[in-house]
């Protein structure tokens, strides 16, 4: 760098240190059009990152090239305040250690926090910790400010490590500064310019993609917004090279397709006393009504006082929609003088959760005359339930669904991704996956599964050497050209008390095991809380045969305790006990549930290694994922229960191993917990 560059780099850091500490009251916009990505996928500039954040449930996917280097990313507002972006970075001219995996790549993670959102007296704050996680190729930590002074959005930080040419504790020995701008031209367009710090000459030697290092620290370039969500940027960076990027950003799981109008029921149909009605036609009314409405296994009881509607949510997403629809279908069909309306949610033949309002408490939060709190916390009674009422059901006429043999049957796409292996970074299988479900008898229900792919290139030559009787490590072997039932099993559910569910599984549970497993579990108080225990014995199956099975035996004995933390619809489950490679020790999971119903979960394990013979690479090992499941309903023009589910973590490894199970017991019945029902009772208007 020289000295003139040095000079007007200090002066216009100064200038802009000043701005953002000394300037008050000052009128600035929304902060939102400065939430772009950087060239790494954190919100920022180009090279260095602002101040701002994406907002909660935001999700930003990105990709970048500033040759030599190329990145794809992907962020979200993981939570109020915090920022969390995944990256991979290709360094095009350092070939890596195999010729088939091409250039060297590099995973890293990185996660922000703002401390202090932007008011009119103070800028916004923010810390942050780049690739904390992984090789530490690009690892790198800073504090920054950003100020808006509209049309103008100032930042300056101060980094360590890669923002200071080393790899050093934080904040110690050697930091530099860093800042920049951005200029909102028009409404689709903005001018940047920043300081950047890094010194790529000194970067670990096998991601030095400029050896020679910048010819100069000022990048400048021109973002457009080509329509909502989604921009494009061009600049010129290091004073020798063009850059591109391009981002596609969305609330997670808003509806893609147009939802069809489906507007609540908001007039009475016949509120006549019950002497004036025959009781049967009354509970003939509401049946009728709630399974037009698409409800299934619907009940409908009645004493003469008193109406009772038992159902399966199978419409609705939302269990809260649903129960605010069955109960405007009971209000609006009821006699005027009923004395109170229950609905009754169930789940695989249980009743599970009771919800009882009188009439007349309904109608007027149906017309906002009183308010959200007053009637969740004061007139609605949640609770958990094992029949459809407290005294005997023979003093109740009854008209219900026949009971028919039930399945459901589809054919549903199959896309397994393979990456990161030394053959061959990308790989991949496509094929479809027809399956069928049948509701055997009280409880029971059976799920057969069986795999077609059309096209794959998966295969592994380290696979290929390792033992027989491996956990994992080998399933390349079973993701290459498998026409079988990956999943052919007889579910069991059994009800032991109100709060206290069993579960007996028989079959083929996944493509490389099968067996018998069980769990039970309990749910403390309103449900927010349960413990259990599950347990699995298996064969391991042999790769391309339908069912036959090698002489490998396997077991999982493990305990099971669930939290439900309300405040940010946030589900902590923790496992301690033995798993599939004879590794002890403790798995942590934690989800999220954001508002348009995503649910996006990690989970890592900790557990005795030394247990597992070979291979050695799962030595100190600690397994790890991300995972989601998106409402199918974004992609329908109506609503659905339906979800798709889809998990990265390590393949070849042996570590902290478990049997995926169909159903388990919490995803059949937690949701239908008191405690749980109630955080989003909002829905029970719509």
């Amino acid at each position: 760098m020289n000295k003139l560059n040095f000079r007007l780099s200090n002066f216009v850091l100064s200038v802009l240190t000043l701005i953002l500490l000394f300037t008050a009251e000052i009128s600035f916009s929304s902060d939102r059009q400065f939430v772009n990505t950087s060239n790494w996928g954190g919100t920022g500039l180009m090279e260095i990152p602002n101040a701002r954040i994406l907002d909660d449930g935001v999700v930003r996917f990105s990709g970048a090239v500033a040759s030599p280097y190329r990145w794809i990313n992907a962020g979200i507002g993981l939570l109020p305040g915090l920022e969390f972006s995944g990256r991979l970075t290709a360094i095009t001219n350092i070939p890596a250690l195999t010729e088939n995996y091409g250039s060297n790549k590099d995973k890293a993670f990185d996660i922000k926090y703002q401390l202090f959102a932007e008011s009119r007296e103070l800028p916004a704050v923010a810390i942050g910790f780049n690739d904390f996680h992984g090789t530490g190729l690009f690892t790198s930590e800073y504090i920054v400010m950003s100020r808006q002074v509209y049309p103008l959005d100032l930042t300056f930080g101060i980094g360590s490590k890669r923002f200071s040419g080393g790899q050093v504790k934080f904040f110690t020995d050697r930091y530099s500064l860093f800042g920049g701008f951005e200029f909102e031209l028009s409404d689709r367009f903005m001018f940047m310019a920043e300081y950047n710090p890094i010194k790529y000459e000194e970067d670990v030697p096998s991601a030095r993609g400029v050896p020679q290092g910048a010819k100069t620290p000022v990048n400048v370039g021109l973002r457009a917004r080509i329509i909502k969500g989604i921009d494009m940027g061009i600049s010129f960076q290091r004073g020798d090279t063009l850059g591109l990027s391009l981002s596609v950003g969305s609330l997670l799981g808003d509806q893609v397709l147009p939802q069809a109008p489906d507007p609540a029921p908001l007039l009475p149909v016949d509120r006549r006393p019950f002497n004036e009605r025959d009781n049967r036609a009354i509970i003939q009314s509401i049946y009728d009504a709630v399974k037009k409405a698409g409800f299934g296994d619907v009940a409908i009881y009645t004493d003469g006082k008193d109406i009772i509607c038992e159902f399966q949510n199978n419409r609705y997403l939302s269990n809260q929609k649903a129960v605010g629809r069955v109960l405007r279908h009971m209000l609006f069909n009821s006699p005027h003088d009923t004395r109170l309306l229950t609905a009754v949610v169930k789940k695989g033949d249980f009743p599970i959760l009771k919800i009882s309002v009188k009439p007349d408490h309904m109608d007027k939060y149906i017309l906002g005359d009183i308010p959200e709190e007053t009637f969740v916390n004061k007139l609605l009674k949640v609770e958990i339930t094992n029949g459809i009422a407290e005294t005997d059901a023979k003093n109740y006429l009854k008209v219900s669904d026949k009971k028919d043999f039930n399945f459901e049957w589809e054919i549903s796409p199959d896309l397994d991704i393979y990456w990161n292996d030394p053959s061959g970074f990308w790989k991949f299988s496509a094929g479809v996956a027809p399956y069928v479900t049948f509701d055997l008898w009280k409880g029971a229900s059976a799920y057969a599964r069986f795999t077609v792919p059309f096209y794959s290139n998966i295969s592994s030559p380290t696979a290929e050497e390792l033992p027989h009787d491996v956990v994992r490590s080998d399933i390349s072997k079973y993701k290459k050209d498998n026409y079988t039932f990956d999943r052919l099993m007889i579910n069991q559910i059994l009800r032991l008390s109100d709060r206290w569910f069993s579960r007996v599984s028989l079959g083929y549970f996944d493509l490389m095991y099968a067996g018998v497993g069980g769990e039970s579990l309990y749910f403390i108080g309103d449900g927010r809380a349960a413990l259990g225990v599950e347990a699995d014995w298996v064969k391991k199956r042999v790769p391309k045969k339908l069912f036959e099975l090698m002489d490998v035996d396997r077991y999982t004995l493990l305990g099971n305790a669930y939290y439900y933390y309300p405040g940010l619809d946030i589900t902590f489950k923790t496992q301690y006990g033995r798993f599939l490679a004879g590794d002890v020790g403790w798995k942590f999971d934690i989800n999220r549930r954001y508002k348009t119903g995503v649910i996006l979960g990690m989970f890592m394990t900790f557990t005795d290694t030394d247990n597992i013979n070979q291979p050695v690479f799962n030595d100190d090992y600690n397994h790890k994922g991300v995972y989601m499941r998106v409402p199918l309903r974004m992609f329908y023009t109506k609503d659905s229960t339906k979800t798709l589910n889809y998990g990265i973590s390590p393949w070849t490894r042996d570590v902290g191993q478990t049997i995926s199970h169909w159903k388990d017991l919490y995803s059949i019945a937690g949701e239908l917990m008191p405690g749980k029902f109630k955080n989003e009772s909002d829905e029970i208007k719509n």
